[in-house]
């Protein structure tokens, strides 16, 4: 249905159309793909989060794997083939008629640098998308595909890559196989900003959405995809690689312009660990969790570079940084140089500043910057270490430490059984439970 409208106003579409697959019949598929020819892309008609996507399927004979996985593996009926589009996998969030932000997927990859192997570099790729709220729940997994997607390029685990040299991890740009995501707002031409725009305005009652959109640079040609009514906005908030664009805050202005031209305050910068929160919640750790305000008056930050005897001092850091409530976090370049952010009220900002300062005959320290909002900061202050090598761990060590969580677990839930058994209730429904096995003897 969105198709027909997107065609109906002239917005470019990949060819393509849907049909109903019964007992594995594909003549009528292979037919189509052979009209519109290959390569094509082979997905469900309902379905998200690329579940069954098959993209740059070449031939017949691919295509017939694809539609068994698609049709008999997962059981959908009504199956999208289209014309595969070369370039560019872009997300665009449009709101009314303006482009708010955009990203291009790029593959998940690692980079070496003379030193590490491959386990490691995904290890230390590991921490940083930990440091990632779109990302740190989508961790690296060292399994079969991945293990084989790297043999594949002539490499192993313990493999030690140049410097430099980048290895993808996947053949693909979606988020279940580690995309990363690359902002690229303010490099859009004028007629892909008229694509995204004219994709939502076709359809009936859409005023916010994120627009999917091939876009092949060469020849300025682009070619939408789907257009989501809900899209998740995470790779706008937290690029990998670029600027953080305030989604949010469009969303917001949208529907109440009034308060549009209200400037916003450095303030709105921060924000809170929710993660960490919500895991002690759902964790029973604690019942409930109490929010310091944020501050909103003279808030400043301050980007330094700090050389020196970093590992002999990072503790220091990190007990001065909570001592003074300031947020922000450091993260090590090599293992003599970090990066250093600090935020919070200008007063307290001082008066660590002025604490570093005194470390100043042991440590070099250099302001390069002050009062540059550009990303997100975390209302807390955190130690990154992105250099240290990462020990491999053995398939022993692994099997070993799966045991003990299981263990643990097995443990726990013997004690909440006997809680359970010691309760009222349990009591209570002895005789229930009696009946029941009798009945079942029966």
């Amino acid at each position: 249905m969105t198709k027909q409208y997107l065609k109906a106003a002239g917005v470019p579409v990949p060819e393509g159309k849907m049909l109903s697959i019964h007992n594995s019949d594909y003549n009528e598929a292979a037919e189509y793909a052979g009209h519109i020819g290959y390569p094509v892309i082979v997905k469900p008609a309902e379905a998200s989060l690329a579940i069954g996507v098959r993209t740059n399927i070449q031939s017949k004979e691919d295509l017939h794997e694809a539609l068994d996985h698609v049709h008999v593996e997962l059981g959908y009926k009504d199956i999208i083939i289209e014309r595969h589009a070369a370039g560019y996998d872009t997300r665009t969030y449009v709101a009314g008629d303006q482009v708010i932000a955009s990203f291009k997927r790029v593959r998940g990859n690692i980079i070496g640098d003379g030193e590490s192997s491959i386990m490691q570099l995904i290890e230390m790729k590991n921490k940083y998308r930990k440091m990632n709220p779109h990302l740190s729940g989508d961790l690296i997994e060292v399994e079969e595909n991945l293990i084989d997607f790297i043999n594949e390029q002539g490499y192993q685990l313990d493999s030690i890559l140049e410097n430099g040299k980048k290895v993808d991890l996947s053949g693909s740009t979606f988020a279940k196989d580690y995309s990363e995501t690359v902002d690229i707002t303010d490099e859009l031409t004028e007629n892909f900003k008229k694509t995204a725009v004219e994709a939502i305005r076709c359809l009936p009652g859409m005023n916010l959405a994120g627009v999917d959109i091939i876009m092949d640079q060469e020849n300025d040609r682009n070619y939408v995809l789907e257009v989501n009514c809900r899209p998740n906005i995470g790779g706008h908030l937290f690029p990998v690689i670029g600027q953080s664009r305030d989604v949010p805050g469009a969303i917001i202005d949208y529907y109440f312009p009034e308060t549009a031209e209200i400037e916003k305050k450095e303030s709105a910068w921060f924000t809170f660990d929710f993660d960490s929160i919500t895991d002690f919640l759902k964790k029973g750790i604690v019942k409930e969790v109490t929010l310091p305000p944020l501050p909103k008056k003279n808030v400043v930050n301050k980007h330094l570079i700090i050389t020196g005897d970093i590992e002999k001092y990072d503790h220091w850091l990190f007990k001065s940084a909570i001592g003074h409530r300031v947020g922000g976090h450091m993260k090590k370049i090599t293992c003599n140089k970090a990066r250093l952010i600090i935020a919070g009220r200008k007063q307290r900002v001082e008066v660590f500043m002025e604490k570093l300062s005194s470390k100043s005959s042991i440590m070099d320290i250099e302001l390069i910057d002050e009062n540059r909002w550009d990303s997100h900061i975390m209302y807390k202050f955190e130690v990154f270490d992105e250099m240290k090598p990462v020990a491999l761990i053995s398939k022993e060590g692994h099997i070993e430490s799966e045991n003990r969580r299981l263990k643990k677990e097995n443990e726990q839930l013997k004690k909440e059984m006997s809680q359970l058994k010691e309760s009222n209730s349990w009591k209570v429904t002895r005789p229930l439970r009696m009946i029941s096995r009798l009945r079942k003897n029966d």
